[in-house]
């Protein structure tokens, strides 16, 4: 359904800028099972892989071991159908399925399944709720085979609602639509747009950055990153993008189908589906396989709640200076934008106020080195 998409995608706000080498240890994990060869959707869930097949299977999810890449269990959804299902998605209670794949765009019953986690774990065998939305913009619905823009094929959790990215066959640009979470009947209200030049076919989000995956007329994938340092409100590309190709990494013609985030360690998952293309007149044929990458940009937030929770930075956001309150002993910070590269200042000694104004707006990052020889960071933005 989806042709070649892989690997990243990114998008950055105030700078319209992101480097590829900040994506690392991009490697294949494994091949997928026969049974999931149209992989269409993902999610890492306690420590395991949860896939699906994009259509003509049954309403069901599959749970693979992350290590082997065995199918441990296959949990169906009993009141659902898959008329053409394209991705997942979570947030701490739910997992949401989105049965939103349109190519011929006359698609009356789109909609997102939504089962609880605590089900899916005990259970395979579950219910679930159903949210169905319209397009507010859409008022034909005739028969556009692969050269409408309702199709879609991505979806994440945000800011409690749900935000859809189209697949626009027609002018290969995509948008992005938002309903909210709760079960019935929903008019999908634009919010964003982008040229991106191709087709995208998953996304996810994970503490304040999206990635997307896609491919272009040429079957060759990309990634598209959306940053955190991006101007806030609904519009999520109102700061621009990053465009990545993979083709050297996955090749041209592979069909890469979604992306998840590992629990938001900065490493991500891609699936490939199983698919056949031609290319200059000789024939390719790709394996449903599993990829993984680290985004090198997260490393600056991986840090724990219990660290969090022991230093407190006020006022945040800041336009002079920044107080900071803790009880752990440090020695110096540094101060890093959101490219991760540190700004060209000395060391901040043990100091408990620190003097910001001569930032540029933006998002930064205090590194607080301890004491203990281990060190914490912490966001703030600069108004």
């Amino acid at each position: 359904m989806k042709l070649s998409l892989l690997f990243l995608i990114l998008l950055f706000a105030f700078t319209n800028t992101y480097s590829q080498n900040q994506i690392r240890n991009f490697k294949e994990k494994f091949e997928l099972p026969e049974k999931v060869k149209e992989t269409s959707g993902l999610l890492f869930l306690d420590g395991k892989i949860i896939t699906h097949n994009d259509s003509g299977d049954a309403a069901n999810l599959y749970e693979i071991d992350s290590l082997s890449g065995a199918i441990l269990r296959t949990v169906s959804i009993s009141n659902a159908t898959n008329v053409d299902w394209e991705d997942l998605a979570e947030n701490d209670t739910h997992i949401f399925i989105a049965d939103i794949g349109n190519n011929n765009g006359n698609r009356e019953d789109l909609k997102i399944y939504t089962i609880l986690k605590s089900d899916f774990k005990e259970s395979n065998t579950v219910s679930a709720e159903t949210i169905s939305f319209s397009y507010e913009d859409q008022t034909a619905f005739s028969n556009q085979p692969n050269s409408s823009n309702f199709d879609a094929e991505g979806i994440v959790i945000y800011e409690n609602q749900i935000l859809i990215f189209t697949k626009n066959w027609a002018d290969l640009k995509t948008n992005v639509y938002k309903i909210p979470l709760t079960a019935g009947s929903h008019v999908a209200s634009k919010i964003s747009s982008a040229n991106i030049q191709g087709l995208i076919t998953s996304a996810t989000f994970t503490e304040d950055r999206f990635f997307l995956t896609g491919y272009d007329t040429s079957l060759n994938p990309f990634l598209i990153y959306i940053s955190y340092n991006r101007m806030p409100g609904e519009n999520i590309f109102s700061s621009g993008f990053t465009k990545i190709s993979l083709k050297d990494e996955i090749g041209q013609g592979s069909q890469i189908e979604a992306i998840a985030n590992i629990s938001d360690t900065g490493k991500y998952y891609i699936s490939r589906e199983n698919f056949s293309t031609t290319i200059s007149g000789t024939t390719f044929t790709f394996k449903q396989k599993l990829y993984e990458f680290y985004d090198e940009n997260s490393a600056l937030l991986s840090i724990t709640k219990n660290e969090l929770a022991l230093i407190n930075i006020s006022p945040n956001p800041a336009t002079h200076k920044i107080k900071i309150k803790t009880s752990l002993p440090f020695s110096a910070i540094e101060i890093y934008n959101s490219f991760g590269k540190k700004v060209p200042t000395l060391m901040i000694p043990n100091e408990k106020e620190i003097d910001v104004s001569f930032l540029s707006k933006g998002v930064y990052y205090l590194k607080i080195h301890l004491k203990n020889n281990t060190s914490i960071v912490r966001k703030i933005v600069k108004l």
